[in-house]
């Protein structure tokens, strides 16, 4: 196996692991709406503070994705140039 192959599978890796965490980060904030809606004007006071630091969570995580996904993407490129015969 070549090192960029195995980059690239770390990549696969380290992807599953973010997508994971994305997903913990929806169902912490839907459980947090739920609770906090039953708790009348002091979930509503402190709820959109808590919901809203989760949510920059995720987006942080989201962005790490994506930043991810493309690193992937051109290593995929580059081992499929490393699959081709050599020109000559």
């Amino acid at each position: 196996m070549t090192r960029t192959y195995d980059v690239y599978e770390k990549l696969v890796d380290e992807e599953d692991e973010l997508l994971a965490r994305i997903k913990l980060c929806e169902g912490c904030q839907w459980s947090v709406l739920e609770y906090v809606s039953r708790q009348g004007e002091l979930g509503k006071a402190i709820g959109e503070e808590i919901v809203t630091n989760i949510h920059q969570i995720e987006q942080d995580l989201r962005t790490e994705l994506l930043h991810l996904r493309l690193e992937r993407g051109f290593l995929a490129e580059a081992m499929k140039g490393e699959d081709s015969p050599c020109p000559g």
